[in-house]
């Protein structure tokens, strides 16, 4: 489609916007549960049981929460960008396991896949040209 061809120059734009959107959904999801409190955080860390740990849920959640709003942060900002998006590998990792052992439906297990095949991409594509760390 040549008519569309003036787009590749935009590449790293878009990169830029998939990155930063990417991060903005793990800041607005996992925030709340950072400032909600010690009940919140053992909701949110109630799905490490199954992972076999059965107690400290409410450090495990507050762990898992500080770790995905860091990573969040990270991947907008493109510092320590692979740091980052590991951190919310391991929270979308711990998200998915969960669904998958509480859960046979297939569609309630798709967003939580396709989050994990986003981050795996990203962790291999890295932060792109416009990026915090960039000169």
């Amino acid at each position: 489609m040549a008519a569309l061809q003036f787009l590749s120059k935009y590449r790293e734009t878009g990169l830029l916007l998939f990155r930063a959107s990417i991060g903005l959904v793990f800041i607005i999801l996992i925030a709340p549960i950072l400032w909600s409190g010690t009940s919140s955080w053992e909701n949110f860390g109630s799905a490490m049981r199954n992972l076999d740990f059965h107690s400290h849920y409410a450090f495990w959640g507050f762990v898992g929460a500080i770790l995905g709003c860091t990573g969040g942060i990270l991947m907008v900002l493109g510092l320590f960008f692979r740091v980052g998006v590991l951190f919310a590998i391991a929270v979308t990792a711990v998200h998915l396991l969960s669904v998958i052992h509480n859960r046979g439906d297939f569609y309630v297990r798709l967003p939580a896949f396709e989050m994990s095949i986003l981050l795996l991409s990203l962790l291999f594509i890295g932060p792109g040209k416009y990026s915090v760390d960039k000169n």
